[in-house]
């Protein structure tokens, strides 16, 4: 426990030891020489900050402990003040002053990676085994709980994180069930990646109800179950919830900081003079697409932490800041299957799917440009075309490469066989 009692002042402070905020961190300390950098987070034992998170440490033993002790004493070693167990209160970018609970600290500049608290349903809160997989606690709640395989799981949340957590605990006799009020798992991205992510969690054996949601919990002695809106019981010994986060920025409502679903932020991740923000806090514009957006996912945390630490130590020791104009990327590991995004979406864009033995590619396109890949496997080429997203990249180009790529895979070439989706289809296919 290190808490901070009365008045202090560092050069750089850090609210959140996040993914987002151990990367400012780092990147804050590498860059400021010899300026100070102290971490507030309100957690002892902070998140891990790996990619992919450590899924296999619900049913497997694994040391949940030694990455993230790593990186902190790494941090420590580069003489990052690490504040464990210490809550933010309050802020007065006026005066640069962060309220904690029991004491002040005056910075230099400040950089936000507080991130996000999960949403749980109502019908749900409060109540005994329903886990979120937010903190580091639940993993190990839910780890001893699975200890015994006649407990029923149902995960509540068909997002890529329960998509996760569902292929973790699927087999083994295990029942395990998959719960969305959404019609179609992923609907973003158009209904062929719907129907493929559904096909992979029935081939391994998952229960799913989608359109379906719950509107009863009925308890009997050691044992739960679901009623959902159709009228399916639905066995839930445990409720793992995958229902959204809400940034967490109540404590900030008095800051004059403008608060839109996130902490609002210009393209250097700037919220205000001297403050900064990162992670799935951050609403900043991204110049690349020309508008605001939040990233809410594990490379989007580490590349903002970064760039958020690197300009906060620039704006006090000097330097010039950096914009950042990242594309969104997502990745997930379901059932022995690697899930890719890569891209913008804003839901007038055609699709054209390419399917082989070795995966599915999904292309996004609009007036003639790609904005957008989702790939099923097919990793090198996932790679490629997620590199070219950072710039402009012709709608041909990109069709041209899928099928050159998917026709050399073959025992014989042959030409690529491009299927539009219709339900996506925001323009003329060329």
């Amino acid at each position: 426990m290190a808490e901070v009692r009365g008045k202090l002042t560092r050069d750089i402070v850090i609210v959140g030891a996040s993914v987002a905020g151990l990367h400012a961190a780092r990147a804050a300390a590498k860059a400021a020489g010899g300026l100070s950098v102290m971490v507030i987070g309100k957690e002892v034992r902070p998140r891990y900050d790996r990619q992919p998170p450590p899924r296999t440490a619900l049913t497997r033993p694994v040391d949940l402990d030694a990455t993230t002790l790593r990186s902190l004493g790494r941090l420590r070693g580069e003489g990052v003040d690490l504040r464990l167990d210490a809550r933010a209160v309050g802020l007065d970018p006026g005066r640069r002053e962060l309220q904690l609970e029991g004491g002040t600290v005056s910075y230099g500049a400040l950089v936000l990676a507080c991130g996000c608290d999960p949403v749980v349903p109502a019908l749900l809160t409060g109540r005994p085994k329903v886990i979120t997989l937010r903190r580091r606690k639940d993993l190990l709640s839910l780890r001893a709980a699975l200890a015994d395989i006649s407990v029923s799981v149902a995960v509540v949340g068909a997002g890529f994180g329960g998509g996760e957590v569902t292929s973790t605990l699927a087999g083994g006799g295990r029942t395990v069930s998959l719960i969305d009020v959404s019609p179609q798992p992923l609907g973003q991205f158009g209904s062929f990646v719907a129907e493929s992510y559904l096909a992979l969690h029935e081939e391994a054996g998952v229960a799913q109800y989608f359109g379906d949601g719950v509107v009863e919990v009925l308890e009997a002695g050691r044992s739960r179950l679901l009623r959902l809106s159709s009228g399916t019981l639905v066995p839930a010994d445990l409720i793992v919830v995958d229902g959204g986060r809400r940034p967490a920025t109540g404590w900030l409502a008095s800051s004059g900081l403008t608060l839109r679903d996130g902490i609002v932020c210009d393209a250097e991740l700037r919220a205000r003079e001297g403050v900064f923000a990162a992670g799935d806090v951050a609403r900043w514009f991204n110049p690349r697409y020309g508008t605001h957006m939040r990233g809410k996912h594990w490379a989007n945390a580490s590349e903002q932490g970064r760039l958020a630490g690197l300009n906060a130590a620039r704006s006090v020791g000097g330097g010039i800041t950096e914009i950042c104009a990242a594309v969104p990327y997502v990745r997930s590991d379901q059932h022995g299957v690697r899930i890719q995004f890569a891209g913008f979406l804003s839901g007038d864009e055609w699709t054209l799917t390419q399917r082989t033995t070795d995966g599915s590619i999904v292309l996004y396109g609009r007036e003639d440009e790609l904005v957008g890949v989702l790939a099923f496997e097919h990793r090198a080429l996932f790679v490629r075309l997620r590199a070219m997203l950072a710039g402009a990249v012709a709608w041909e180009t990109a069709v041209e490469l899928v099928g050159a790529a998917i026709s050399t895979s073959q025992d014989k070439p042959r030409s690529p066989r491009l299927r539009r989706d219709p339900s996506r289809h925001g323009g003329e296919t060329r």
